[in-house]
């Protein structure tokens, strides 16, 4: 092993990798407050004797950025992760699930629960500790290394009375950081992979769905009969519109497919109907939110026409129904070749530390990587995150956000083995 390589190997520390993650797990960085974490990050990169660019996305909400700088002739590798964290733990129905939801971390044997485990903080801090265990060990690579932590990743949307910095995300972080002069000529985001290497990233097209009534009322009236205009349940006209949006479903997730494999989704994500604290009138309202997922290099406009032709297959079955519809949020996707040299880089590394190469493939999830590729950077997802305490590959939503400390001590090797490649190989 090359000596270079073997010292920064030494200068990670399993114990460091945990009390790391389980710091940043404990310190809450929901959508929109990300602030505190920023600046406890940027504090950490100073101590190593770095300089940490904090980049006001807006206020209270910083992009960090460090630079290990390379002594000349060597590409430049970034990796790159956010802060915030799928849910703040303090959504209703979320609240109610447990520990594993809330930003406070504990241990079960080898597993690390908590807000962010899962998505994404354990990755971010198995590619900090990789980052510092380099600057601690005196190793300096051709090329510089970059350690990016951005803010407003994770999938939130300004939506009817939701405003504000809280729902201000899917990707404002990334889009803020490349747009303000922060590149380089390859980079990794360390989302929760599995190990995997991941060469792209999906979008989705995100709609409002709204269904108008006419409040009747509920209640029946003895005597004689009352002429009156039918009253429209707008409820019910909503559960007519989902079923036509589900027996449609299929056949788009088949009509998509990336690498000979279904890719996409559609999904009905969320519906507000009616006036809870108004007994005895009928909904005169329904909002469904619908979610129809894209693959790299299809159109937006394709997708709002294909919704639009059956909203107006809805609207002919029915010449009551009331019905609109709005674009939200069109996140776009984006992949990379096989051919690209992060991706080989990615591989070696990966295959160093674990005696296997690892999978080549792709996630339909919205990932920064696709603002990097859009900025001309070949940006891929590898994360040690991922396997699940309870068996498989994934997100286990009544357990918990969780990680396993060995996934990710390996994890950051993983990375120090990519960074002294990749900063060597010669622009």
């Amino acid at each position: 092993m090359p000596t270079d390589l073997q010292q920064a190997l030494d200068a990670l520390s399993r114990d460091e990798v945990i009390k790391l993650t389980r710091e940043v797990i404990d310190i809450r960085s929901p959508m929109g407050g990300e602030g505190p974490l920023a600046e406890y990050l940027a504090g950490r990169f100073r101590d190593l004797g770095l300089e940490a660019t904090m980049q006001e996305v807006e206020p209270g909400r910083f992009n960090v950025i460090s630079t290990l700088k390379g002594t000349g002739g060597g590409k430049s590798l970034m990796l790159f992760g956010h802060m915030d964290t799928t849910w703040g733990g303090d959504e209703e129905g979320v609240k109610e699930l447990g520990p594993g939801y809330q930003p406070v971390s504990y241990m079960e044997g080898d597993w690390i629960y908590g807000a962010g485990a899962y998505n994404m903080k354990s990755g971010l801090t198995s590619a900090i500790a990789a980052f510092e265990a380099i600057v601690r060990s005196g190793v300096r690579p051709k090329g510089d290394l970059i350690m990016a932590c951005v803010v407003g990743e994770t999938c939130h949307t300004q939506v009817g009375r939701y405003q504000g910095a809280r729902y201000r995300g899917c990707g404002v972080g990334a889009n803020f950081m490349v747009g303000n002069g922060i590149t380089a000529d390859m980079a990794v985001c360390p989302e929760p992979t599995s190990g995997r290497v991941s060469i792209a990233s999906g979008g989705y097209v995100y709609f409002e769905i709204k269904i108008s009534g006419n409040p009747g009322a509920t209640y029946a009236r003895g005597g004689e009969e009352i002429a009156v205009k039918p009253a429209v349940d707008a409820i019910e006209k909503s559960q007519d519109v989902m079923t036509a949006i589900r027996e449609w479903a299929p056949g788009y997730k088949k009509a998509h497919l990336y690498r000979g494999q279904e890719a996409t989704n559609v999904a009905i994500v969320a519906m507000e109907a009616g006036h809870p604290w108004r007994p005895t009138k009928l909904a005169p309202f329904s909002r469904v939110y619908l979610e129809v997922d894209t693959i790299p290099g299809q159109r937006v406009l394709d997708v709002v026409k294909e919704v639009e032709e059956l909203m107006d297959d809805c609207r002919s079955r029915d010449p009551e129904l009331d019905l609109s519809l709005s674009v939200i949020q069109t996140p776009d996707g984006a992949d990379v070749s096989e051919d690209e040299y992060v991706v080989g880089a990615m591989s070696r590394a990966h295959t160093a530390v674990h005696g296997t190469p690892p999978e080549v493939t792709f996630d339909s999830w919205v990932a920064d990587t696709a603002t990097m590729i859009r900025a001309g950077i070949p940006a891929i997802c590898y994360g040690p995150a991922g396997r699940s305490a309870f068996g498989g590959s994934g997100y286990y939503p009544i357990e918990g956000e969780h990680a396993n400390a060995d996934d990710l001590h390996k994890g950051s090797q993983v990375y120090i083995h990519l960074a002294l490649e990749a900063c060597n190989e010669p622009r």
